[in-house]
């Protein structure tokens, strides 16, 4: 999906999925990011095993 010129039919979609994140809104691409560099930096060097999910609190629910 383009989301950064999505069709009426993704817009469609995103419009139905939105209200199923608990936070409310899509995730910016600087969010996962940051996540990404936390998990590839010396102060995560003690975590394996485990999956940081970024996802507005989808997973939660």
């Amino acid at each position: 999906m383009n989301v950064a010129s999505p069709t009426i039919e993704q817009q469609q979609k995103l419009s139905d999925y939105m209200p199923q994140i608990p936070l409310g809104k899509r995730g910016e691409v600087d969010q996962i990011a940051n996540a990404i560099l936390f998990l590839s930096s010396e102060e995560a060097n003690y975590i394996n095993g485990t999956i940081l999910s970024v996802d507005g609190g989808l997973s939660t629910t």
